[in-house]
């Protein structure tokens, strides 16, 4: 075979190689954009590019709020880091945080952050962070929002436990960012209780002026009746710091499941600290009983005015069954509702199923479509807007006002 024809073959090679490449690539951007959520248009354009039928949606879901919209969980992606040494705690050793190995947990996390718009996975913090304040400056109204730190995990022992870590936000970052907000964002921060130095950051953050605390049981590996949890209870009830955690059944990032029992709760409440909780998955059929031991705790006098369930996440998936359909059930308990958009979990394409939510009669057909113009321009906007549109079937009962302005502390 001459030279000619050899360079000629290899040519056709490589650009048969080439174009699979291109094909493989185009193939993945479209099942991110179909799976994953693609933002079509950027927040600032809405007043060019929203139909009128969105923007009287909008004006629906604002007409009887008097004060702020507050969004009591937004959670910020995490980096690829620890060892920042954030303001009132000691540094922390560097140690890298590894990206989810098993392939939900891996997948999940592609789609997480194509929601979220983040292309750069050095810069995922930086790049969510600029555009959840774009988002938030394109509403048409004031909107305030609680942004969540993550700590690592830590062993009984105190000791910073670099495997079981699959994510985490600093305090700095999250404290820096709310400096930046303009007043549109309150910080929560997170330390482990197992940590060696709890009690002290904790009560050097509340000297600071913040009093949210942030854990994530299956994620930190956290006991909410253990030892170290009740230590922390002491210096939080000291210092008139809120927890905010989970019940449920979750999963970690890198997929490991477990189910948080809300009766655990019981020790921070009988300590005296004010606790708001976001629910995962529930199942009737599963012990222990999530919503059932949930209204349970609210029905006991001393904790009824400390416990508050944040409704990030209620619009997904069976949630709207098990976890939406009870709590709209029950009106008696809706002061203690708070609203909370959960983004950007809640951006991830039918994280939010409009059409079943139609068709079960959550919300109108007919807001389907300006639903959906909203989402391609404003993920954060859709989710209060959705939620604003919500009834119990068949009765017409909606969450009212106060449910979606009412902040942690009230």
């Amino acid at each position: 075979m001459s030279y000619e024809r050899l360079f000629n073959r290899l040519g056709v090679l490589a650009l048969f190689v080439a174009l699979l490449v291109v094909a493989g690539v185009a193939g993945w951007h479209t099942l991110l954009n179909t799976y994953a959520g693609g933002w079509v248009h950027q927040p600032e354009d809405a007043d060019w590019l929203l139909p009128d039928a969105a923007r009287q949606v909008i004006a629906d879901s604002l007409v009887d709020i008097d004060g702020s919209v507050v969004d009591h969980r937004i959670v910020l992606l995490p980096g690829n880091r620890i060892g920042r040494g954030p303001a009132g705690e000691a540094a922390q050793p560097p140690v890298e945080v590894t990206t989810p190995t098993t392939p939900r947990a891996w997948l999940d996390w592609q789609f997480l952050r194509h929601a979220a718009g983040v292309t750069d996975e050095l810069q995922a913090f930086n790049i969510h962070a600029s555009r959840l304040l774009r988002q938030i400056g394109a509403v048409p109204a004031d909107y305030r929002g609680y942004v969540f730190a993550q700590d690592a995990v830590y062993t009984p022992a105190g000791e910073l436990d670099e495997e079981a870590t699959a994510g985490f936000v600093a305090n700095a970052d999250v404290v820096a960012l709310a400096e930046r907000s303009d007043g549109h964002l309150m910080p929560v921060i997170s330390v482990h209780p197992a940590r060696a130095d709890a009690a002290s950051a904790l009560a050097r953050w509340a000297d600071a002026g913040i009093r949210d605390v942030a854990w994530w049981p299956i994620a930190q590996q956290i006991d909410l009746t253990g030892a170290p949890a009740k230590a922390a209870y002491t210096v939080m009830a000291s210092q008139g710091m809120r927890l905010h955690t989970r019940v449920g059944h979750w999963r970690d990032n890198y997929g490991r499941a477990g189910v948080i029992d809300p009766d655990a709760l019981r020790a921070a409440l009988e300590a005296g600290v004010d606790v708001t909780v976001s629910i995962g998955d529930v199942s009737n059929v599963d012990a222990p009983d999530v919503m059932q031991r949930l209204f349970a705790l609210l029905r006991v006098p001393e904790y009824r005015d400390r416990l508050s369930i944040a409704l990030d996440g209620v619009l997904s998936g069976r949630r709207v069954e098990t976890v939406l359909t009870p709590l709209l059930q029950h009106p008696q308990f809706f002061e203690r509702l708070r609203y909370a958009s959960g983004y950007p979990h809640s951006a991830v394409a039918r994280a939010i199923d409009l059409d079943r939510l139609a068709n079960s009669d959550f919300i109108d057909p007919a807001v389907i479509e300006p639903l959906r113009a909203l989402y391609d321009v404003n993920p954060l906007l859709f989710v209060f807007v959705t939620m604003r549109q919500i009834h119990l079937p068949t009765t017409g009962l909606t969450l009212p006002a106060p449910v979606f302005e009412r902040r942690s502390r009230s």
